[in-house]
Formats: C-alpha cells, sequence, structure tokens
C-alpha cells in the first residue's frame, strides 16, 4: 500500500458557458479553459491577452511609487558624472537585479559600479560596514540613496530620497508581487524612456528563481523573458544552458526553475555572487564559458555538501516524537541550510530549523522552512528573546542564537505548533486538473497545455491523474540508483519519479496504482515521446518483501520503519539502533504501522504471535521480512511408530548411557540425532524413563498420557510450524500467505 502524499482535489466547477466561450476563442479543451476562468479571466479578449502576451499589456513604470522621483536623481547624478554604485543581493533575484540596474545605468553613460554583498562577512542585506566602506564620506557630503525592493516594508523607513516599491502603504502598484528584478526593470523602463526588451531575459530568471506569483504582470514579463532568454543573446547564459544541457530555442520556465536559476543561486551560497553579475553582463565568449564552468562546479559542490548534509539532519530526525524540528549540527555549511531544512520538511512533513555552529563558535546560524498551514514566522516572532538575530516570512525563515538557547527553542517551537493548531496527519491540497488514460497523453495536449505556461505559484502547471489497474512495470535508474521509471498502459508511457526508487516493490505488486504528475516530452537519440513527471502516487495492497537473513546487520535497520522483534534480547539489542520504534508483539498496534513500513526481524517461537501481529496491518505501506533465525532447522517430527520403537528398546536394554550411545541408538532406529534426543525428553517429562548420572531407564508401570500434551512436544511442534512458514517456504508461498493474514484491502 503506498498512500498518497497530497489531498487529491478536482478543480472548481467554473460557469460552463463562461469556460465554453473561452475554449472557443482559445481552442483550448475545456479542462484547461477552466484553468484560466478560475483565477478571473473570462472573456475571449482577456484569454488571449493571457495566452499572447504583448509589451502593450503590462503596467507602465509611473505607477510606481516614487519612480519619478527616483528618475530625476538617478539622471541628475549621470548628467553631473557622479558616481553610482548599485548595491545588489546575493540571490538569483538579486544577481540579475544588479545586472540589469548596472546595464542600464551603462547605456545612459552613467559612472557606475556595482556590489554584491557576501552572505557570510555581510549577512543578509545591505551591511552598514561595508556601505561605509563603499562610500566613506557617506553622511559628510550627503550621499543619496535610491532604494528598489519587493519585500515586506519596515515600519521604520530609511531617509532615502526614494523608495520604490510595488506595495509602498497608500500608492500600491497594480500588481503587487513583483520581485526584486521585476521593480527593478520597472525602473529601467523609466530611465531609459523605452521598453528595454533586452533586459525581459533577466527578469525571467530572476522572477521564477524567487517563486513570485505568475498571476498578471509577473505572468507576461516572464513569458516575454522567456522569448528573450530563447534568443541567446547573452554568451554567458550560453555557455551556462549548454552545460546543463538545456536547448535554447526550447527552453522553459521549468529549465530555468532548476536549471539556471540553482546555478546562479549556488554562487552566493558557497562562494561570492559578485562573478554572476560578470557572467551575465560579459559579451567576451572565452570569459563567458571560463566563468560559466565555474558556476557549474559551484552547484556540483551545492549539490554535494546538501546531500551529505540532508542524510545527517535526516538521522538526527529519526525518532524524534516532536511537532516540529531543531537540528543543530557542527561544521555544516551555513550556506545551504534553507535547501536542507526543505528537504527535512519534505521528509517529514514537519516545520524544520537546521542550524549551524562553526568550530569554537558558540552562536549557530539556521534557517527554517514551514509547511502549509503554519506560520513559522509568527511562531518564532514570539520568541525573540531566543535568538541573537531574526526575519523571515509564513514559510521560511532565517536565525541565530547561541547553541544553549537550542533545547529552549525546541521547546517554544513545540508549543506555538500546537497553539496554531497545526495537524501533521493533514495532508496538503494537490488540485487535479485532468483524470486520463496513458494513452489520452499525447505530445498535442502536451503543446495545449504549454500555452498556459510559464507555470508557477498562482499559475499551477496542471496535473493530471492516472488510474492504473495491477501492477506496472518499474526501472530503478540513476547513477545512484534513487530514481524509479515505469511503464503503464499501452502503447508503453513513461512515468519518471525522481528520488521514489524505494516505491518499485510495492508498486510492482499493488492491486491499483493512481498517479498523478504533469505531461513533458523526452527527446532520445532523435525521438520524441510524452512522459509523466511524477508528483504523488496511491496503490493498494500491502507490499511484502522476503529479505530472509541468518545474520543481522546495521544497513538493515536504517530505513525508517517499525521494527518487530519477538525475541526480549534481540528487542533490546536493537532498541537505539533502529530508524523507527522497535515493539514487541504486545505492543503493536494498528496505528503505529499504518502508512508505514514494518519489519519482522525474528521469527516467533509459536507462529500466532506472528499471524496475530500481520492481522494489524492491513494499513502498512508495506511488510519487510527478515526472520532472522539463529537455532539449526530441525529434521521433523517423530512418527508414533518411532516413540513405540524407542520405548520398546528401552524395555530391551536396561541402564543405558545416554552420552555414549545417542549415535548408536539412532543408527539402530535410523533416526536423527536430534530427534532421538527429543524423544528422550518426552518420554521424560511424560514420567516414562529417569535419568541419573547420565544412564536412562525406563519406568516400570509408569501412568499412561499423552506425548503430544507435554511441553516439549508442543514446543517442536510450534517450531516446526515456524520453520515450515518461514524458513523452508519457497518465496512465492511465503508472500502469498503474509497477504492473506494481513488481509489488505
Amino acid at each position: 500500500m503506498i498512500d498518497s502524499k497530497y489531498a487529491w482535489q478536482g478543480q472548481a466547477n467554473g460557469d460552463k458557458e463562461t469556460i465554453q466561450v473561452v475554449a472557443d476563442a482559445t481552442g483550448l479543451p475545456a479542462e484547461l479553459a477552466a484553468l484560466l476562468v478560475n483565477q478571473g479571466i473570462k472573456s475571449a479578449d482577456a484569454a488571449q491577452r493571457w495566452l499572447n502576451p504583448q509589451a502593450e499589456d503590462l503596467h507602465t513604470p509611473d505607477a510606481l511609487h516614487d519612480v519619478d522621483r527616483a528618475v530625476e536623481r538617478i539622471m541628475a547624478a549621470v548628467e553631473a558624472g557622479e558616481k553610482i554604485t548599485v548595491y545588489g543581493d546575493y540571490d538569483a533575484d538579486g544577481i540579475t537585479a544588479t545586472t540589469l540596474m548596472y546595464e542600464a545605468l551603462e547605456t545612459l553613460g552613467a559612472q557606475v559600479d556595482y556590489y554584491v554583498p557576501d552572505r557570510f562577512t555581510d549577512g543578509y542585506g545591505p551591511n552598514q560596514a561595508v556601505y561605509q566602506r563603499l562610500i566613506e564620506y557617506a553622511k559628510e557630503q550627503g550621499v543619496d540613496v535610491v532604494i528598489t525592493d519587493h519585500h515586506a516594508l519596515p515600519e521604520q523607513l530609511p531617509p532615502a530620497v526614494a523608495i520604490v516599491h510595488p506595495q509602498y502603504p497608500g500608492s500600491e502598484y497594480p500588481f503587487a508581487d513583483l520581485s526584486g528584478v521585476g521593480v527593478a526593470f520597472e525602473v529601467a523602463w523609466a530611465l531609459l524612456g523605452e521598453f528595454p526588451v533586452e533586459m525581459l531575459d533577466l527578469v525571467a530568471i530572476g522572477e521564477l528563481a524567487d517563486l513570485v506569483s505568475l498571476a498578471g504582470e509577473n505572468h507576461a514579463l516572464v513569458a516575454l523573458g522567456l522569448q528573450q532568454l530563447r534568443q541567446g543573446s547573452r554568451p554567458g547564459l550560453h555557455a551556462l544552458l549548454k552545460l546543463a544541457g538545456v536547448k535554447e530555442a526550447t527552453l522553459t520556465g521549468t529549465d530555468v526553475g532548476f536549471q539556471l536559476a540553482p546555478r546562479l543561486n549556488a554562487l552566493g551560497r558557497i562562494e561570492q555572487a559578485g562573478p554572476g553579475v560578470v557572467l551575465l553582463s560579459t559579451f567576451d565568449e572565452e570569459e563567458a564559458e571560463r566563468l560559466a564552468k565555474e558556476v557549474d562546479q559551484t552547484n556540483e559542490e551545492r549539490k554535494q555538501l546538501v546531500e551529505q548534509i540532508t542524510k545527517e539532519a535526516l538521522a538526527m530526525a529519526a525518532n524524534q516524537q516532536v511537532p516540529a524540528l531543531v537540528l543543530v549540527g557542527h561544521g555544516w555549511h551555513q550556506g545551504v541550510l534553507g535547501i536542507v531544512a526543505a528537504h527535512v520538511v519534505q521528509a517529514t512533513g514537519k516545520p524544520t530549523i537546521v542550524a549551524s555552529a562553526n568550530e569554537g563558535e558558540t552562536i549557530a546560524k539556521g534557517s527554517g522552512r514551514s509547511v502549509d498551514g503554519l506560520d513559522l514566522f509568527a511562531a518564532l516572532d514570539q520568541h525573540r528573546d531566543l535568538m541573537t538575530a531574526f526575519g523571515g516570512h509564513a514559510m521560511a525563515c532565517g536565525m541565530s542564537f547561541e547553541l544553549t538557547a537550542a533545547a529552549p527553542l525546541q521547546a517554544a517551537l513545540n508549543e506555538e505548533v500546537t497553539a496554531q493548531g497545526f495537524n501533521q496527519q493533514q495532508k496538503p491540497p494537490l488540485k487535479i486538473t485532468l483524470t486520463l488514460a496513458p494513452d489520452r497523453l499525447t505530445q498535442d495536449l502536451y503543446t495545449q497545455i504549454q500555452r498556459l505556461a510559464p507555470f508557477g505559484p498562482g499559475n499551477e502547471e496542471p496535473q493530471i491523474e492516472l488510474d492504473v489497474k495491477g501492477p506496472v512495470a518499474t526501472q530503478v535508474m540513476g547513477k545512484d540508483k534513487s530514481h524509479l521509471k515505469l511503464k503503464v498502459g499501452q502503447p508503453p508511457l513513461d512515468v519518471v519519479a525522481f528520488g521514489k526508487a524505494s516505491l518499485a516493490p510495492a508498486l510492482a505488486e499493488a492491486e491499483e496504482v493512481k498517479l498523478v504528475g504533469t505531461l513533458s516530452l523526452n527527446e532520445w537519440r532523435g525521438k520524441t515521446s510524452c512522459q509523466l513527471m511524477l508528483t504523488d502516487v496511491a496503490a493498494t495492497g500491502v507490499t511484502v518483501l522476503d529479505q530472509r537473513t541468518a545474520r543481522l546487520l546495521p544497513p538493515m535497520f536504517e530505513p525508517a520503519a517499525v521494527y518487530l522483534a519477538f525475541d526480549e534480547r534481540l528487542r533490546n539489542n536493537i532498541n537505539g539502533h533502529a530508524n523507527g520504534p522497535v515493539v514487541g508483539p504486545k505492543d503493536l498496534t494498528a496505528d503505529l504501522v499504518a502508512n508505514q513500513e514494518l519489519v519482522v526481524v525474528d521469527c516467533p517461537p509459536i507462529i500466532s504471535q506472528l499471524t496475530t501481529s500481520l492481522a494489524k496491518c492491513a494499513a502498512a505501506s508495506s511488510i519487510r521480512l527478515l526472520c532472522y533465525f539463529n537455532q539449526a532447522p530441525l529434521t521433523g517430527m517423530p512418527a508414533y511408530q518411532a516413540f513405540a520403537n524407542l520405548y520398546r528398546l528401552l524395555g530391551q536394554n536396561p541402564n543405558i548411557n545416554i552420552n555414549q550411545q545417542v549415535n548408536p541408538i539412532s543408527n539402530y532406529l535410523r533416526l536423527p540425532a536430534d530427534q532421538l534426543i527429543f524423544m528422550i525428553n518426552v518420554f521424560f517429562e511424560a514420567g516414562f524413563v529417569t535419568i541419573k548420572d547420565g544412564v536412562l531407564n525406563l519406568v516400570p508401570q509408569a501412568q499412561r498420557r499423552d506425548l503430544k500434551e507435554t511441553t516439549s512436544y508442543r514446543r517442536r511442534q510450534a517450531q516446526l510450524e515456524v520453520e515450515r512458514a518461514l524458513v523452508h517456504s519457497s518465496h512465492p508461498d511465503l508472500v502469498a500467505w503474509v497477504k492473506r493474514l494481513v488481509g489488505a484491502r
């Protein structure tokens, strides 16, 4: 069984007549036309403008607060030959905004340079010491500051000549969700006096990287920017896209979001982001190729750091029974903590702070990431006394705190998460646009979907559900074998699931599979085919993994699971070394294993202990059978005649030295030695024989007793039953037997 990560929802029912009007005007399928209607695009004219944005559809810069004052002061500086410094930021939005403003001022003939702060030495936002170093006589000489920004405004605004901001109180811009490069573009437009189409490529990169809403004006800006990017006019971007394996002519917003943006962001995370401005602005092809290689290498370093730190952070998070996580490491690279926190949230479903202190330091720097339904900023804002620095918004934040404050911060966060009523079991929603058979996913459908692009917040890419009966063909792929490819339907459709290789056994045995994903194209050896990029999956039927072993090894206890051990001493040895609770049969409950993997560590003393346990596991995602068995297998149960033959032999041969005569007697009776010893124990327990100083004698006129009622007989019978079911059974028989006991839905 595989439980879906999201709560799947059909899209809202819009007005059918309006949907049909939009569908007729655009040629879109009704389901896709409904997406536009649900965004408020309810006329043929509005739909055409959405699908074919033009520069004329954008708001003009004069609607922005203080843009006139900003232009007046900047143009005065240009005409007077005053030095202008563009102070940027080190993320992709900041790098593109800095490049755009720098290029605009150069075009005007300004004496301009730029400064991109360092994450590790300058901190977040303009650093006063750096600012004074740039302009040594700032206050004395009356240096003027013009601010362009899109972040939340503080209560006390800085004393600037102009503050150009789309959300400035009292003079809000018609579209409030521009990113930093979006605001810079508007200012550049006003400065240049004409629409700077050649700068739209920078706008597309920054806006997509900053995850701003792609509704309204941003949709047009990014769509026009992608058109400009496809022209390949910047040597640095051309070289970087080539290294990323992206074709400029068919570049999409997804390519920017997953290929370009992470590489540019890696600069500020790992090193210094200034070279990013050079990369974007240079027209020297040799310099462009050199810088692109450096950026690409920095991104590879970033990925390795994220992978290693995420592994350590998840190990730290294991077995923590708390509603939120505060994970503090030592020596973790502080530039990637936000990405690591996002990975931990994805794996655990819990709001998470990941922090680290360098060697010899007592203050940890951290990043937090939240989940839908929890305002992380509000949760932490009440406890600023526990932190030395703090800032952020509902879904993400940054902070610093003394190492000694980690535990109080964890306790405070737990309380706030509970107070907000956060329910970890509540799934985030996922809107399904289309439910189709695999053969309906065609290149024509892909083309229609892409007409709605670019996709992102506010204009989500359509999610398509496929319902598949029976198990699906699976193939593990990738260098580290962590990814999965499925084949469904006829003709076979590929479904690509990154990081989901662990689902292969469950999907291969599932009774019914439901897949949700986005439609994309795959080009391979000159052929183009459709594929579904998996977003979520649900499957019925419990997966049974036969991994029976005669030796228990530490890697067997690394997967997150519930571990069932029947032997108490073994259970105590495992506890604390397994990635999940270690329980005995009495402590196993249906709630404990719901949507979890159950690992049966060892064989039970009697089979009923296992059958009773498995009956509670219908809602488990999978059952992994280690069935460790540390005894020599029994040779079977002696027949009734064997007992009679032994009894007769003992009656005819008194005073048998059992220590010396086992093998001769077993050979004479043609019985395995273990069966002979077993029968003697049964006779002894039944009172049929005496054993004194190793000498065996029959008890004359012993009271009759049913041998099958002795403890020895029952114990052997139980062990044989366990061996038949768990040790000697074939793989198909064992899997079928377990599934019957589970009674999986």
